[in-house]
C-alpha cells in the first residue's frame, strides 16, 4: 500500500492511462488490506463489519476493474434496476465474492464470451416463501452473474460451498 502511494510521486506527468493504473493499484492494495483483515477475522471466528451498502456502487466498481483487466474478447454487460434497495453486509466481503465470481467466469471463457451481471429488487411474500423451501419473507436485492463459459463439472459443483475449496 505504501509503495502504491509513493509511486505517483516518482512518475512525472503520467499520461491518463498510467494515472488510472496508479489509482487502480492503490484501490487494489486497500482491498488487499481489507481482505487480510477479513481473513484474520474469519480465523478468529469474528463477524465482518456490517453496514448499509448501495450494491450498485460495488457492482459498478467490480465491473470497471474487470473491463480494464480482462481480455477484450470478453464482453461484460451490467444491468441495474432503478433505485436498488440498500443491503446490509460487509462491503469488502461482497466485493471479494463478486470478484471471485467474475474471475471464475473469465477463466471459463478462455477464447471469448460474455459475462452478464444484473441486479434487481425482489419482495418475497408468504405465497412465494411457501412454494420455495429456503425462501424467507422479506425484501432482497438479487444479483445474477452468468457467463457463456464451459460450465462447472458435477464433481466440482458438489464442493463449491466448502470453505477454501478452489480449482
Amino acid at each position: 500500500l505504501a509503495a502504491s502511494q509513493l509511486l505517483p510521486l516518482k512518475i512525472v506527468n503520467p499520461d491518463p492511462y498510467t494515472q488510472r493504473l496508479l489509482q487502480l493499484s492503490q484501490e487494489s492494495a486497500k482491498r488487499g488490506v481489507d481482505l487480510v483483515k477479513q481473513i484474520l477475522s474469519f480465523a478468529r471466528g469474528a463477524e465482518g463489519e456490517r453496514t448499509q451498502i448501495q450494491i450498485a456502487h460495488i457492482l459498478t466498481e467490480v465491473v470497471k476493474v474487470a473491463r480494464q483487466t480482462f481480455p477484450k474478447s470478453i464482453e461484460i454487460s451490467l444491468s441495474l434496476a432503478n433505485e436498488l434497495w440498500l443491503v446490509s453486509g460487509d462491503a469488502t466481503q461482497l466485493h471479494q465474492v463478486l470478484m471471485n465470481l467474475f474471475i471464475n467466469a473469465r477463466d471459463a471463457m478462455p477464447e471469448e464470451g460474455t459475462l452478464t451481471v444484473t441486479a434487481e429488487n425482489l419482495k418475497v411474500d408468504e405465497s412465494y416463501a411457501r412454494m420455495n423451501l429456503n425462501a424467507k419473507v422479506g425484501s432482497y436485492v438479487v444479483i445474477t452473474v452468468t457467463d457463456t463459459g464451459i460450465g462447472i463439472p458435477k464433481e466440482t459443483m458438489e464442493r463449491i460451498f466448502e470453505p477454501f475449496f478452489t480449482t
